[in-house]
């Protein structure tokens, strides 16, 4: 197993405007490697409109991450299912399913 791609985890940060009004932005964290599979993918009709669904998993070195974050891997948002540390303590698998 390969950690040949980069990807970048990011948080969801929660702030202020000018006017005092909250906000929540997402927050890039620094890139790390991982080696990403796709799992499956599907095309459904859901209200009328054509929808696509991927899902993949991430294997990442482990480190903290929680299922409130998300990835950005190759221009696409990906929201976070599981969290799920291999055996060994090693590794971290992360469930994902494609933003749209």
């Amino acid at each position: 197993m390969t950690l040949d791609k980069r990807i970048i985890l990011q948080q969801l940060v929660h702030g202020r405007d000018r006017a005092g009004q909250p906000t929540n932005t997402w927050q890039d964290l620094p890139p790390i490697w991982a080696n990403v599979r796709f799992m499956n993918g599907r095309e459904y009709i859901s209200a009328d409109r054509q929808q696509q669904e991927t899902v993949a998993s991430i294997r990442i070195r482990r480190r903290t991450v929680t299922a409130s974050m998300r990835v950005r891997y190759a221009g696409v948002i990906y929201e976070i299912s599981a969290v799920l540390p291999d055996q060994r303590g090693e590794y971290l698998d992360l469930a994902v399913k494609a933003i749209k």
